[in-house]
């Protein structure tokens, strides 16, 4: 604080020094204990901070004084006046701070957002100001937003009061888990305010910090009266699939769905997913910043085992395809549409594989035709048989990869809007992006990736206009060859103008277009459209460019000695907290993970792999498991962990009580015994790794309406991290049939009219597909929050027209299958069922 608030420049005063300051004559004689006191505001006593809160009292125009005053002074002037008013305001809210604090400590755990009411509620009194202190409060608010605002000001975080900035960070949970009802949210921030007398935080954002703004910004941007926005989009989808979706002139909290031709829920008449809330919405923007950045469009995949041989033959840089009558194999349809650009997977029947580029197609003598690639083939793969092939038509990325700031910036697209055949889809691109992040910030979500700081500056200040100057730091190769041209030489410049064909630029002109070039391309223009489409000026008027890239770009990067404790505010319900040994199991396992695996556990349970910044959410830990008898404390040690994204929810069975329980340990009070705790951490390890890294997508719950996944979905193990080497009890390796169990899930966020469903959806990853025997032994849980159906990859191996999928005929036919299996006849023994076995039962199900 103090003399550094203002830039050092020459002081020129911002009203006429002869202006008389508003209010009557004697106010100068109230407020002449405050001007005396700002001279020297880091010794003000504490007597003197009360004398000058008593002389902002009262409805008198102290605060226009003051402002007149400020604009008069010079820079170190109004740097004390800053200060002063800063240490006063502390002197009331610290203890308001503070006390509120401990009235909320632990109101706002479990995984349920807690609302911002019943929060304001428990902590009223602690907030409560009398008369006196809210209007000298609101007075000294006043003064600093309006000196905030003034030419020359200083950086915003000078302008700070940090008690205030705190006590708007008490409800961050509420403000983040209860974000669908924005309108709510801040009609009950009025009533609080109204109730405790604390100034309106919401017109006074220039008194926070980024994060506080932030959390505002959430409920400011989205209008009262708007619903939430439903957007329906594939998962491969991109931002031209959703452009028509999202709203034309405001932003709005969005309701993302993604469809599944499997669902058991219908938005907007397409089958989605069953998952929705935050977790999807977190994944829609990433999903979006893929696209972005995308350089190539989805697969198309076509495989024949039985194609003949010297049909599609691969020599030298060319792949011959010989006419073929009726009828013709889709992998050689597939081949024939192949054109320039295409990028080519090619998997033979002997396992080798290879990828191309098309470069060019012909017709061929008699029929047939001839794909040019990028690269020769070997010699010998004239002679084999093509299975497989996956092609991919070249996209056209938003954004790339930029050398001199190490993250994204605008692609050679960027500059052709103007292109008659892809200039409009990629102005529509751009446009949509530019809605994208004024939704990020009013969804409380970010960017997959950065973007540098330069633009956000250019986002913000619509009429900044790209000078040289700019491309120092940003492309400091570029900015000195730059300069090298204003030093030219008139001949060597004119073959320069001669070599571009432009005879009629002088030096500063080209320099200039240059530089508007690679900083402010065509595309900068539609970002700026999309943005300011949605948004209202004097929202982000107090939002400066580094507060609204810290708010929309992760900042946070993923390293190896990161803790889950430097991420997260970890919250164990009851039952957690009271298995000490299993919470420090957990936190010894988290901490062990590498960077990958790391980044993996945040997929997990919070959707996206970027971890959000430090201490901003929250991440809960329950035991929703239940075992009773000794056979149910064996199968609980073979369940994996689930995870709600919706809610940063991590359910784990409790390990540690069923290995003293199945009698694999004595049971133990205290401390746990040493073997134990190495046994604990190294099984915990397994499923949790296993359960991160084997399950992908969503998910095995079902949306409905007052219920929450509590029934696990027990499959045999997968193998590998099962065939460990320790001794397994004897109730493990008895044959026992795999229990198919339908769980269902709340939706935190779904209208309560929705009809709950008991559809289950399972995916397993190709790593499981390895095969197990008959002796795997023990019924193990797969993870809810990533199971996506089988139904899936099904779907892909089977030609769509041979098949229908009914999914009213596949809960019948799996709940017949388990019946079945729990009542063997006497003919069939019960015996132990593998993945492979239940994966061809799931599939014999689904073609019924």
């Amino acid at each position: 604080m103090g003399s550094g608030c203002f830039k050092a420049s020459a002081y020129e005063p911002l009203v006429a020094l002869d202006e008389q300051p508003p209010g009557p004559p004697e106010l100068q004689l109230r407020l002449s204990p405050v001007l005396r006191a700002s001279t020297r505001p880091g010794k003000c006593s504490v007597q003197e901070l009360d004398v000058v809160l008593q002389c902002l009292e009262g409805p008198e125009g102290q605060a226009e004084y003051l402002v007149h005053w400020a604009a008069r002074q010079t820079p170190k002037a109004r740097s004390g006046l800053v200060a002063l008013l800063q240490r006063a305001l502390g002197r009331v809210f610290r203890p308001c701070a503070l006390a509120a604090a401990e009235a909320l400590k632990g109101k706002e755990e479990g995984a349920e957002g807690v609302e911002l009411g019943k929060l304001a509620a428990l902590c009223e009194d602690a907030l409560r100001l009398g008369q006196a202190l809210r209007s000298s409060t609101a007075c000294a608010c006043k003064v600093l937003s309006a000196v905030a605002h003034m030419p020359g000001a200083g950086p915003p975080s000078e302008y700070v009061v940090q008690d205030l900035d705190s006590i708007v960070l008490l409800f961050q949970r509420a403000f983040i888990g209860q974000r669908a009802n924005a309108a709510k949210q801040l009609h009950q921030l009025r009533e609080l305010e109204a109730e405790t007398g604390l100034p309106p935080v919401q017109e006074h954002l220039a008194l926070l910090g980024g994060q506080a703004k932030g959390l505002l910004l959430g409920m400011l941007l989205v209008p009262e009266d708007k619903p939430p926005c439903t957007v329906v989009l594939a998962r491969e989808g991109g931002l031209a699939d959703v452009a028509g979706q999202l709203p034309e002139s405001h932003t709005s909290i969005l309701l993302p769905y993604f469809e599944d031709a499997t669902g058991t829920k219908t938005v907007q008449g397409r089958r989605v997913e069953g998952g929705e809330g935050h977790g999807l919405r977190k994944e829609f923007f990433t999903a979006m910043s893929a696209d972005a950045q995308r350089r190539w469009g989805r697969l198309s995949v076509a495989s024949d085992a039985f194609l003949a041989p010297g049909l599609v033959v691969c020599t030298g840089n060319r792949i011959k395809l010989q006419a073929l009558e009726a009828p013709v194999s889709e992998l050689h349809q597939l081949l024939m549409a192949a054109s320039n650009g295409d990028r080519l997977k090619l998997i033979f029947g002997t396992g080798q594989e290879c990828e191309r580029i098309v470069t060019g197609s012909m017709p061929m003598p008699g029929g047939g035709s001839s794909v040019t690639v990028d690269k020769a083939f070997e010699e010998n793969w004239a002679e084999l048989t093509l299975q497989r092939c996956e092609v991919q038509k070249p996209a056209l990325p938003l954004f790339e990869f930029h050398r001199g700031t190490g993250q994204q910036w605008f692609s050679s697209h960027g500059n052709s809007l103007h292109d008659d055949l892809r200039g409009e889809s990629l102005a529509v691109r751009y446009r949509t992006f530019g809605k994208l992040l004024a939704l990020a910030v009013a969804n409380h979500c970010k960017l997959a990736f950065a973007l540098p700081l330069l633009f956000f500056q250019f986002l913000l200040q619509r009429d900044r206009t790209a000078k040289l100057d700019d491309l120092k730091g940003f492309d400091n190769a570029l900015h000195a060859s730059l300069r090298k041209v204003l030093k030219m030489k008139p001949a060597q410049f004119k073959q320069i103008k001669e070599l571009e064909g432009r005879s009629d630029l002088t030096r500063e002109d080209y320099v200039a277009e240059q530089v508007k070039a690679i900083l402010c391309p065509e595309g900068l223009d539609e970002v700026r459209r999309g943005f300011w489409s949605v948004v209202r000026p004097e929202v982000l008027q107090d939002i400066t460019p580094p507060e609204l890239r810290q708010i929309v770009c992760p900042t946070v990067p993923v390293r190896e000695d990161m803790s889950v404790r430097q991420i997260f505010r970890v919250v164990f319900e009851d039952d957690v907290s009271d298995s000490q040994p299993l919470v420090e199991a957990l936190y010894a396992v988290l901490d062990g993970l590498s960077k990958t695996d790391k980044k993996k556990f945040l997929m997990f349970v919070t959707g996206i792999e970027v971890p959000p910044e430090p201490g901003t959410e929250q991440l809960t830990v329950q035991m929703p498991f239940s075992a009773f008898s000794k056979d149910e404390h064996v199968e609980m040690l073979g369940k994996l962990p689930q995870a709600h994204t919706c809610t940063n929810t991590l359910e784990l069975p409790n390990y540690y009580e069923s290995l003293q329980e199945s009698g694999r340990y004595e049971p133990q009070e205290g401390k746990a015994s040493r073997a134990l705790m190495t046994e604990l951490k190294s099984m915990l390890k397994e499923r949790l790794c296993t359960a991160i890294n084997e399950t992908d997508s969503y998910e095995l719950d079902a949306t409905g309406a007052g219920e929450r996944c509590s029934t696990p979905l027990v499959v045999p193990p997968p193998p590998g991290p099962w065939a460990g080497p320790r001794p397994v009890t004897p109730s493990f390796s008895k044959p026992q049939p795999p229990a198919l169990e339908l769980s269902k899930d709340t939706s935190r966020e779904t209208d309560s009219s929705t009809s709950p469903s008991t559809m289950t959806r399972l995916r397993v990853k190709d790593s499981l597909e390895r095969g197990s025997s008959d002796t795997d032994s023990g019924n193990q849980q797969l993870s809810s929050r990533s199971m996506q159906s089988l139904r899936s990859d099904m779907v892909q191996a089977e030609p769509s027209s041979t098949r229908r999928m009914d999914v009213d005929s596949l809960l019948a036919s799996l709940e017949e299958e388990t019946v079945s299996r729990h009542s063997p006849s006497p003919e069939r023994p019960k015996r132990m069922q593998d993945v492979d076995s239940l994966l061809e039962d799931l599939d014999a199900a689904l073609m019924t």
